[in-house]
C-alpha cells in the first residue's frame, strides 16, 4: 500500500502523540508517589513536585492534542506538523527537567532551549490556525 508523503506526516504526529500520552500515564506513578508518600519521592530524584505535575499533565495535554490535530486536519504540511511534533516533547520534558533540577530554571541554556521550544510550538500552531484559515476560506 503506498501512503503519501502528507498521510505519513499525519501519521507520524498521531503516533507522536499515542506515545506522548503513554509517558504522560507513566508520570502519573511517581506523581501518585508524590502525593501519596511525599516522603519517598527524593529517592527518585524528585526535587519539584509542582513542575513533576506539570510534566505529567503537559504531557497528557500536549500528548491528546498532537492525536487531535493529526487525525482531525488532514495532510498537515511538513513545516506545520515536524514544529508541533518536536514542541510538543520539548515543552513538556522541559518541566520534567526541572522536576529533577529546579535551579536549572535561571539557566541560560534552559531558558534558550525552553525558548527555542516555545518557538517550534507557537510556529506549529501558528502555521495550523492559517492552514484551516485557508482551508476554510476555500472551500
Amino acid at each position: 500500500m503506498t501512503t503519501t508523503l502528507s498521510a505519513q506526516t499525519n501519521q507520524t504526529l498521531v503516533l507522536s502523540g499515542i506515545l506522548e500520552l503513554a509517558v504522560g500515564a507513566l508520570t502519573g506513578w511517581p506523581y501518585a508517589l508524590a502525593v501519596n508518600d511525599p516522603d519517598r519521592i527524593g529517592a527518585l530524584g524528585i526535587q519539584s513536585v509542582p513542575r513533576l505535575r506539570q510534566w505529567h499533565l503537559d504531557l497528557i495535554a500536549l500528548g491528546g492534542l498532537s492525536v487531535l490535530v493529526g487525525s482531525a486536519v488532514p495532510d498537515l504540511p511538513r513545516r506545520v506538523a515536524w514544529p508541533l511534533t518536536a514542541g510538543a516533547w520539548t515543552n513538556a520534558h522541559a518541566f520534567g527537567v526541572l522536576a529533577f533540577r529546579p535551579d536549572w530554571k535561571d539557566s541560560p541554556v534552559y531558558k534558550a532551549a525552553a525558548v527555542g521550544s516555545l518557538a517550534a510550538v507557537t510556529w506549529g500552531y501558528a502555521g495550523l490556525a492559517v492552514l484551516a484559515t485557508k482551508r476554510w476560506w476555500e472551500r
